[in-house]
Order: C-alpha cells, then sequence, then structure tokens
C-alpha cells in the first residue's frame, strides 16, 4: 500500500472504536464510480439544509468501507498519512485480504452525511452493538460537488 497525491479508487482514514477489548485504527472506503454517483445524490438531499443549524445529518445505509487494526507486519498507518486524516491510496492485487480486521463481525454499515458536506462511516459489533467509526472526510471533495453554508 502506499499513498499518492492523484485521486485513486480507495482512501485510507484513521478510524477508532469504543471497545475496550477489540482494537480498529483504519479503514479503507473504496471511491468506485458507483459510489461516487450515489454519494453525489444523497449529497444533493443534504444541500437544502446547509443553513439550518438545527439540521445535523443524514444517515445511509453503505457498506463501502472495511475497517481494519495494524499489526506488526502491516502498514504503518501514521507513517502513510503522515498527519493527515485520510489520503488516496494504491493498493496491491490481494493486499486487502492480509490485512487485519477488528475481532467484532461488524453489522449496519452506514455514512453520515453532515450538513457542511463532511461525512464519516459507522459500523457496529454484530452481537456486541460496539461502535466503529471513520474519522470525518471531504464528501464534497471526493464526489467533485459543493454545498454553500
Amino acid at each position: 500500500m502506499k499513498t499518492s497525491d492523484k485521486p485513486t479508487a480507495d482512501i485510507l482514514i484513521k478510524a477508532s472504536t469504543n471497545s475496550e477489548w477489540d482494537c480498529c485504527n483504519f479503514a479503507i472506503i473504496h471511491l468506485s464510480e458507483e459510489w461516487r454517483k450515489l454519494q453525489a445524490k444523497r449529497f444533493e438531499a443534504v444541500k437544502p439544509f446547509g443553513d439550518d443549524y438545527s439540521f445535523q445529518s443524514m444517515r445511509f445505509y453503505d457498506g463501502s468501507v472495511v475497517f481494519f487494526q495494524s499489526e506488526d507486519e502491516g502498514p504503518d498507518v501514521e507513517e502513510l498519512l503522515a498527519d493527515k486524516e485520510w489520503a488516496f491510496v494504491e493498493l496491491d492485487d490481494g493486499e486487502l485480504d492480509e490485512l487485519t480486521s477488528p475481532e467484532n463481525s461488524l453489522d449496519y454499515y452506514k455514512i453520515v452525511i453532515y450538513r457542511d458536506g463532511n461525512a464519516r462511516y459507522e459500523a457496529f459489533g454484530k452481537h456486541t452493538d460496539e461502535e466503529f467509526w471513520t474519522n470525518g472526510f471531504p464528501l464534497q471533495q471526493l464526489t467533485g460537488q459543493t454545498i454553500k453554508i
């Protein structure tokens, strides 16, 4: 895995969990063309609320994210991100299969889109209800949209 200055089909982003026994510190979000079109459509649904300070967010089921935990043999996420919250990455074939997932079986994946055009992914432990989430990312930048706030 290596970072790229040019847009790619995947981003590496910091992630967290509230689990006392499980670990999660990064995620990969796949940005297919279909993903970009769908998020642009969802983004349009949020735009009318750009000036409404009582509006918080809209949530949509979306499983375009995979959560991981760092291991000694795995990628050094902190080094790859270099003080950034997220970065475009190039993945080798099969590289995702070599990364370590959290112990929890995750379920109920969703994307949360805020009125300012930022978003984050969330998921829950299937049997524990423990929360997993990514840091926020600029959905408007990744879809090429703009919003008035």
